[in-house]
């Protein structure tokens, strides 16, 4: 969240009177204070806050303290998000006696979801937070990987992309709900990308959460086949406040690899997004996936971040 400017003096040892708790109704504002900067008096950053929730329609129940008497010592906010995931946040850890408060705090909260309301909560930090890294592993949280953000300009093509005469173009529609299914799934074969979601969560859920990404638009999502056989999937959400689109997932199957085809569809993929009136286009990809990082890169992708994402299973 937002990282503390002016730490609060704690002492070198965690305290003996811990406890955990999911934080009243009233008593939420000191809380997320805490949660967001890491001491309990910042209210316009809080109001701030709960409008941008409010706005978004953010659920904020989950919200949890770890106490030392009678004051908050650590805070965490899980969202449940599209999909049976949901996301968690942990407040500042400046000192590394908070760590083990922070990880009891996380691994309560966490436990206490409802796993068929939330099968995977994610986290993500930033590479200095390492601290922050320790307490979610001891809290049983595993590294998932390491993202990579990048963006670059979208731009419409002379001549879009052409694809072998055999392979056929599906828009998403009910009726294909099942062909994208079965693409996404079929792509997932020896893929690099985030190999540690493999097998945790059902399509639907998958499908779920790709579908809640930005502003959906079917004419934007592509499944190919090659007679019967999937071939692979381009999908591309708008992100409209941000006159952005974001390139929600792009796979191939094993046999269609190498040979150009996602070049072409990253640039169909660009095309639309321009016809859709987004000026950029941005994607994460994780960084062990070196075909995809240079693919991305030959194409003017530019870094923009890089984030450590790492999970807590409920099923």
């Amino acid at each position: 969240m937002a990282s503390i400017t002016h730490p609060v003096h704690r002492p070198d040892q965690p305290p003996d009177d811990l406890r955990v708790e999911r934080v009243a109704p009233e008593h939420r504002k000191q809380v997320f204070a805490m949660l967001l900067t890491g001491r309990t008096g910042a209210s316009q950053i809080v109001d701030q806050f709960q409008a941008f929730a409010s706005e978004h329609a953010l659920c904020l129940d989950e919200l949890w303290a770890a106490y030392a008497g009678p004051k908050p010592i650590a805070a965490t906010l899980i969202v449940p998000t599209a999909g049976r995931t949901a996301m968690a946040f942990l407040s500042p850890v400046v000192d590394r006696w908070q760590v083990k408060p922070c990880a009891r705090l996380l691994s309560t909260a966490s436990r206490a979801q409802d796993p068929a309301a939330a099968a995977i909560i994610q986290a993500l930090l930033e590479p200095s937070q390492r601290l922050e890294s320790q307490a979610l592993t001891e809290a049983g949280y595993t590294k998932l990987a390491h993202l990579l953000y990048m963006q670059r300009p979208t731009e419409p093509t002379v001549r879009p992309p052409t694809f072998d005469p055999q392979v056929r173009v599906l828009h998403w529609s009910d009726a294909n709900r099942d062909a994208f299914a079965t693409a996404i799934l079929a792509s997932y074969e020896k893929t690099l990308d985030c190999c540690g979601l493999l097998g945790l969560r059902h399509i639907d859920d998958i499908l779920a959460g790709h579908l809640a990404t930005g502003a959906f638009k079917p004419e934007l999502w592509l499944a190919l086949y090659h007679r019967d056989e999937p071939v692979g999937v381009l999908l591309v959400n708008p992100l409209p406040p941000r006159r952005a689109a974001e390139l929600v997932y792009l796979g191939l199957t094993p046999p269609w690899r190498g040979k150009g085809l996602a070049r072409r569809l990253v640039i169909h993929g660009l095309n639309l997004a321009h016809q859709h009136h987004a000026d950029s286009m941005i994607l994460a990809v994780d960084q062990v996936n070196t075909p995809a990082v240079r693919l991305y890169e030959s194409m003017r992708f530019a870094p923009t971040a890089r984030k450590l994402a790492m999970i807590f299973t409920l099923t």
